[in-house]
Formats: structure tokens, sequence, C-alpha cells
């Protein structure tokens, strides 16, 4: 798992839970004297140890956590990695490029690590199909970052519907729509 998912959990649950939590969580996980970095990679067996402990400490269902940690994260996600994104781009445009954005990020760590895999296909003007595969089981996490990747643009992203594959597949499909203020500033 990548640190700066890690310490992006942790500023997380910080915000919502109070800075006590993350050390209630890292103890509840068995990680007691842990220190993350956002710049090495740690094994998915410690965030899912994280997520269990976070979903015991939240009461949330681990899909619902992950979907709002996934919301949140983007806003510093996207500015930590601003100058990977062209000028101009709208949240269609960013989801369409995610999966070659996520690669490059990675490979900026290391060139070894693999990520999950985001299929991203328009299907019509405002319609995004997106495929994820991971052995993470990490695919709730979508939900919430196309949702924050929408916010972020100043758009709304609206889930139409979601199915499980197998292995960890998972199939979503978002009406993506600017804003109607964003709209009216445009038609000037």
């Amino acid at each position: 798992m990548h640190g700066v998912i890690v310490t992006n959990f942790k500023r997380y649950l910080d915000e919502f839970m109070g800075t006590d939590a993350w050390g209630e969580v890292v103890s509840t996980a068995g990680l007691q004297g842990k220190t993350y970095l956002p710049v090495a990679l740690y094994p998915d067996e410690e965030m899912e140890a994280l997520l269990r402990a976070a979903e015991s400490a939240t009461g949330l269902r681990r899909d619902d956590l992950l979907a709002d940690f996934g919301e949140w994260v983007i806003g510093p996600l996207i500015t930590m990695y601003q100058p990977m994104i062209p000028t101009g781009w709208d949240a269609m445009t960013f989801l369409l490029n995610m999966q070659q954005i996520h690669e490059r990020i990675l490979r900026l760590k290391d060139p070894a690590a693999t990520a999950p895999k985001i299929e991203v296909h328009k299907r019509g003007d405002d319609t995004l199909e997106i495929h994820y595969h991971s052995h993470r089981n990490m695919a709730a996490m979508i939900h919430g970052s196309v949702k924050g990747v929408a916010a972020y643009f100043n758009e709304t992203a609206s889930l139409l519907g979601s199915e499980a594959g197998e292995g960890g597949e998972q199939r979503f499909v978002f009406h993506i729509q600017p804003n109607k203020t964003q709209q009216a500033l445009e038609a000037v």
C-alpha cells in the first residue's frame, strides 16, 4: 500500500474523529510503534488491519468507510500531484486519464510496484463506465473518489449503478455533470 494513502488515512481519521483516533486505530490493528511515511510502500495487510480497526472505532461498514475516505482524499492527492494534471481538465478528462496518472505516480516511488487496474470508458457525453480490478478489494474507494474528483472540478458525480465481478473486480457507471453555477458562468 502506498504510504501517501496510509498517511492520508491518518489525516482523515484525525479530522473526523479527533487526534487521538489514529493511536487507537494503530493499537487495535496491532501495529503499535509503526510509523508511516508518504514516500514509502507498506504491506497491504497493514492497511487491511488499519481498516478493520477503523471500522470498529467509527462504527462504519468497511465499504462506507472506504467510500467516505475516497471522497475526502482526492483533494489532498490532487493538490499534491497538481503538476501532473494539465490545466483545463475537467472531471471527465481527469477520470479518463486516471490510470495513467496513478501509474506515473507509483513508478516515481517504486518502478516494480503494481497499481490497481482502473479502466475508464466514456459512454455518452456525460456518462462514464469504470472497471476496477485489484486483489486489494478496495473498490468502494472508487465510488468516493469519483465523487471527490467531480467536487474538485466543481461538478457532480452520481452513481447510476454498480456490480461486483470475480476476483476483486467491480464495475461502476457514473453520470458526471457540471454544477449549474459553473454552467451559468461559462455561458457568460
